[in-house]
């Protein structure tokens, strides 16, 4: 049986190079070629390069990786220190800091009273009480995973590539977008993403050897995992259920202790699981999602391979999907059916973000991009599979095409302003600093955002939320009835208030429009996707009384909208 397929991938498959076919005897030679020669010749060139690389793995193997190694490192670290390293805190990071501000046990308590399991809080309060508690060292723990992911990714691309696809691969991981914006945000994802590898390598060992140490490799790879992220679990379920299925042919003996390391698991989860349920269940944290579309599926694929594009460039990309597939299958050679390692990688790229779907249809939304990197590294070994299981001359151009183009995403991702998940609170604070004074009022919703604006903010003006959030309890619900009450208390004393919108939790709009009709607006700014501020006047006290009539209290309620609207800041 036969199969147009990455299988191909498979050491065994790829086939050497063929020499370039000789001229015919007496047939004119030219310069060049032309036609059926040419592309011979080209064909020749690319089987000359590939031998030559494999004839420099086979006599510097260890040197050539490590080399390989080493300048993705540094390629990693430029992005980093030239572009990532220094943004404003995002929403997320704030979080983390603030958590991992507190003891461990203040700590312990406020994760679980929010939607992540303790592992990365754990290890990123320790590192900053080692090495400091600024931003960038809290980053620099992501960055550390990052690292260690391009050796071990080396390892379980060996599994199913040749050493020169192999460290393509690590080359395309170091160069992706998306784990260079994650490899600097103060996060548990490359740590997830570190912790999905290890389990792969000892999963894919199991598959084939299954020893004791793999097993127990495996097994405390899986605790580790499950305590980075609750989707790790996913990856779990979709490496059981691959397991299962080879199993069910040849391996029942190893269905013991497959069903053991799920028990172990259960058993290494329960206690956070009891005191996450005793804490609420993160009734009061837990942000406000859709349930995800079609398109939010391919847009998961779409950035791991080209980052955070703008919305016209990511609508192209995903609709070309279906003529770069068919052109694809053209340039592939026709190969062996695929082996359970290619199969488990496939497995790995395409079902814990499926499964990640189907459960936020029947449970409850939760389906965002980052939770589902841990199939990233699957996805990058797919595409390199691929590239491999073509014929010589299409893998060589294919290979320095895919690497071009995942650089200049990741290249385009840093210097763009236009990117949706970068977060200027940092340049709203100043913005505010410089432009609010004491008789004004700074108004920060949605509530939460309220963190990493004060890591920030040194301005004259006080800082409040809207709803009102006291931060010693839940956040509390939005209410579109007692909004005039609450705006109304908030006006009163003060001569502008500014809102800082930012994550709309659904109720953005009419807090925008509650402002826009009762108040005359003296200033607006764009700053980041999703991020602006608008300055409204709520107090003229520098008018003077008319008819000994003070006013302190919103113009609306003694002039009226219409007048109001034509003030000017």
């Amino acid at each position: 049986m036969t199969s147009t397929a990455v299988g191909s991938a498979a050491p065994s498959d790829l086939q050497e190079p063929s020499a370039p076919a000789a001229p015919a005897p007496g047939a004119p030679e030219r310069p060049g070629g032309t036609g059926p020669a040419r592309w011979a010749s080209a064909r020749g060139g690319a089987a000359t390069a590939l031998r030559r690389a494999d004839d420099l793995l086979h006599r510097h193997r260890l040197a050539v990786v490590a080399a390989v190694q080493v300048l993705c490192a540094v390629a990693v670290l430029t992005v980093s220190r030239v572009w990532l390293a220094g943004q404003s805190l995002r929403l997320d990071e704030s979080q983390s800091m603030q958590q991992t501000d507190r003891s461990y046990g203040a700590m312990l308590k406020e994760v679980a009273q929010d939607v992540h399991v303790p592992g990365y809080h754990l290890l990123l309060r320790t590192w900053r009480l080692a090495f400091g508690g600024d931003v960038e060292t809290a980053r620099a723990l992501s960055m550390v995973f990052f690292l260690a992911c391009l050796p071990v990714l080396y390892l379980v691309a060996r599994r199913m590539l040749r050493t020169r696809w192999a460290l393509l691969a690590v080359a395309v991981f170091a160069l992706s977008p998306f784990m260079n914006w994650y490899g600097n945000e103060a996060r548990m994802y490359t740590m997830l993403v570190f912790a999905t590898l290890l389990s792969q390598l000892f999963f894919l060992r199991v598959l084939r050897r299954g020893s004791a140490a793999d097993w127990t490799g495996f097994a405390l790879t899986a605790v580790a995992g499950a305590y980075t992220h609750y989707f790790f679990l996913f990856v779990l379920v979709v490496q059981g259920l691959v397991f299962l299925a080879v199993s069910a042919r040849e391996r029942w003996r190893g269905l013991g202790r497959m069903a053991g390391t799920a028990v172990l698991v259960a058993l290494a989860l329960l206690p956070w699981l009891a005191y996450f349920r005793a804490e609420g269940s993160a009734s009061g944290t837990r942000p406000q999602l859709p349930s995800p579309s079609s398109v939010d599926f391919t847009n998961v694929y779409s950035q791991f391979l080209g980052g955070f594009l703008p919305d016209s460039a990511n609508s192209a990309l995903v609709a070309t999907w279906p003529l770069l597939m068919l052109a694809a299958l053209l340039v592939v050679r026709v190969a062996r059916r695929p082996d359970r390692e290619l199969g488990a990688v496939v497995a790995a790229a395409f079902g814990p973000v499926l499964l990640a779907f189907v459960l936020s249809h029947v449970i409850s939304p939760f389906f965002l991009s980052r939770y589902m990197i841990a199939a990233l590294p699957a996805v990058v070994l797919l595409v390199v599979a691929f590239v491999a299981a073509m014929r010589p001359r299409f893998a060589v151009v294919s290979a320095a095409v895919v690497l071009a183009l995942t650089a200049s995403a990741t290249v385009s991702e840093a210097v763009r302003t236009d990117v949706p998940v970068k977060e200027d609170y940092r340049g709203a604070a100043q913005l505010l600093a410089d432009k609010a004074g004491p008789s004004d009022l700074v108004v920060v919703s949605s509530p939460f955002t309220i963190w990493p604006f004060e890591k920030y903010y040194d301005g004259d003006a006080k800082v409040v939320t809207l709803p009102g959030w006291d931060r010693r309890g839940g956040i509390p619900a939005f209410d579109a009835a007692t909004l005039p009450d609450q705006v109304d208390a908030l006006a009163s004393g003060h001569q502008r208030i500014y809102l800082l919108l930012s994550y709309d939790q659904g109720y953005e709009a009419d807090i925008a429009d509650f402002f826009q009709k009762n108040y005359a607006k003296v200033y607006e700014e764009d700053l980041t996707p999703g991020m602006k501020i608008v300055g409204y006047r709520v107090g003229y006290d520098q008018l003077q009384p008319v008819d000994g009539l003070q006013l302190t209290q919103p113009l609306t309620q003694v002039v009226g909208p219409a007048v109001v609207r034509g003030g000017q800041g």
